[in-house]
């Protein structure tokens, strides 16, 4: 009755109505739901089987547990609290920080000069090409028809497996990001902003028309955002550290990538695409490891951090052999000495060909063939 009144009285859209094939998943509130071993107790459903792949640890309560279902099968995502684990305050004495910065080409650059590929599995040639295929065959279909249903469920199929694909790339970036340092730093970025849609350029010649505002081509570099998954990849980044008792710092991404980190100058001149030319003293760099560098920066400035600097232990050099004492007539070999000889490979010869004779033919004075080996001569 409230979205009735909503519809006549205020205004509002029509009430739609809903059906089961509306809703993914569905969640329970602290309490209602009960895990014993592999078996969990929903309310209306009773006591069901599930895979349980990650036991939960002694002391940690049930809240909310929320049932979702996906293209293979149905999932139960179980969120657990323990009011007990204290709140490790962030050291202020680290002996390593690592600055990341997020990118397209690459998807994250390390102030470490390092680098990682961005695989790319939707907005690739091949996976672009192949969801358009499957897409065309969808619309294809009669509407309401069991072919489109079977049809769309390739396509679901299809995203599912570039969402896996991108999950355990991930998941591998963040360990080895969080394997380098003590504490990692990265931007805060806006994603939600930076894939807003442009403002609307009316026409002030032609009224209710619009200018171009660059929409079409926003639209791409949209996509390619939602493909390389920025804020997955900075979640799972900070739970790995979370779990290793490692410092997770975020930085205002502000001319991080515009200001220069030999002299400071802050110029927008400087950067020209993934290229960084510093305006004043011309130290030239990647722009995206440049940034990576600002951000470790800003995180140790704005946290009162102190890195501590470990010498690593010098290396003794160790007392070479005495050499061995020869006797009369006797020849050094190179095992007591160590000397390696080079040994040279000999060349084959015209000798060795197969056709040629091993001892090369020779005339003599009367003109009789013979071999290289003397013989008599008849006078």
């Amino acid at each position: 009755m409230r979205h009735y009144d909503g519809f006549f009285k205020h205004g509002r859209g029509f009430p739609r109505f809903q059906n089961r094939s509306t809703f993914r998943s569905f969640q329970y509130k602290p309490g209602d739901a009960r895990i014993d071993g592999n078996r969990i107790y929903l309310p209306e459903f009773g006591w069901m089987r599930f895979f349980n792949s990650r036991t939960i640890p002694a002391g940690f309560e049930i809240r909310t547990v929320t049932v979702r279902r996906k293209i293979d099968g149905w999932y139960v995502s179980v969120l657990i609290r323990d009011e007990s684990v204290p709140q490790i305050p962030a050291p202020k004495e680290i002996k390593t920080v690592v600055g990341v910065d997020m990118g397209l080409t690459k998807l994250a650059h390390l102030s470490d000069r390092s680098d990682f590929d961005n695989p790319r599995p939707a907005t690739s040639k091949k996976g672009k090409r192949f969801l358009k295929l499957r897409q065309r065959r969808v619309s294809r279909k009669k509407k309401g028809s069991k072919n489109r249903k079977k049809a769309t469920q390739i396509v679901a199929r299809l995203h599912k497996k570039h969402v896996d694909k991108r999950t355990a790339y991930q998941w591998d970036v963040a360990n080895q990001i969080i394997n380098r340092a003590d504490a990692i730093a990265f931007v805060n970025l806006n994603i939600k902003g930076m894939k807003a849609k442009c403002k609307p350029r009316p026409d002030d010649v032609n009224v209710g028309r619009f200018l171009k505002n660059g929409q079409s081509a926003k639209r791409g570099l949209n996509r390619s955002i939602s493909d390389a998954s920025w804020g997955t990849l900075i979640d799972l980044i900070e739970y790995a550290a979370g779990k290793l008792l490692k410092t997770f710092f975020k930085v205002d991404p502000k001319n991080t990538s515009r200001t220069c980190s030999k002299c400071d100058a802050v110029d927008g001149l400087s950067r020209f695409g993934e290229k960084f030319v510093c305006t004043s003293c011309g130290y030239s760099t990647h722009a995206d490891k440049q940034a990576a560098i600002n951000i470790k920066r800003r995180a140790i400035e704005n946290n009162g951090l102190t890195i501590l600097v470990v010498r690593k232990p010098r290396k003794v050099r160790q007392d070479l052999p005495e050499p061995k004492q020869l006797s009369l007539f006797e020849t050094p070999t190179p095992e007591p000495t160590g000397v390696k000889r080079r040994q040279h490979r000999a060349v084959k010869g015209k000798r060795d060909v197969p056709g040629n004779l091993p001892n090369q033919l020779s005339l003599d004075l009367w003109g009789n063939v013979g071999c290289g080996y003397p013989h008599e001569s008849h006078l």
